[in-house]
């Protein structure tokens, strides 16, 4: 225990200024502390998560079923596939620690969003065929990058001031 003390809501989910007010005069340092542990935690669900997925789908998929390798025929197609198998775990593993849908919709939204832009650039011709392979080769690292701007647009709620408590599945409603 850091010494931090936070309210939470009540058990309707009605009551946030209780939590709101405690959590408001966080120390930076336990501001910084939360926010690493969401993107570490996001990160280590992402990538641990996606890799196996990606490796069913591009690798035993192919070598097993016989079909042909998305890689190397539609890299466009594979880089979204690619990150939408990189967020599906991450999103999983959002909610499963009491993560809101909105926030996780963001943060999912980010990563496949990039995904789309890179293709978009490759279509007109910004992004090469081998920039375009260097990305699906680049693993879970640019989905990860990108995480950290989808926080940045929630900072309040990434470094704790919400009182939001990673899995405590109260905070997943919210009043409106």
């Amino acid at each position: 225990m850091d010494g931090t003390r936070v309210a939470t809501p009540s058990r309707a989910g009605t009551d946030t200024s209780a939590a709101t007010s405690a959590t408001a005069h966080l120390g930076v340092g336990s501001q910084v502390w939360h926010f690493a542990r969401h993107y570490l935690e996001m990160c280590a669900a992402m990538c641990i998560g996606g890799v196996l997925l990606n490796t069913l789908v591009f690798v035993v998929g192919p070598a097993q079923l016989g079909y042909p390798d998305l890689r190397q025929h539609y890299p466009g197609l594979a880089l979204v596939l690619a990150a939408v198998l990189f967020t599906l775990p991450m999103a999983a593993w959002m909610r499963i620690r009491g993560m809101a849908w909105g926030p996780t919709v963001e943060m999912s939204g980010a990563t496949v969003g990039l995904a789309i832009v890179v293709v978009a650039l490759s279509g007109v011709g910004v992004v090469s065929a081998s920039g375009l392979h260097a990305w699906l080769n680049a693993s879970c690292g640019p989905w990860c990058v990108v995480m950290i701007v989808a926080m940045l647009f929630r900072l309040p709620l990434y470094t704790g001031r919400t009182g939001h408590q990673m899995g405590d599945r109260r905070h997943t409603t919210h009043a409106t």
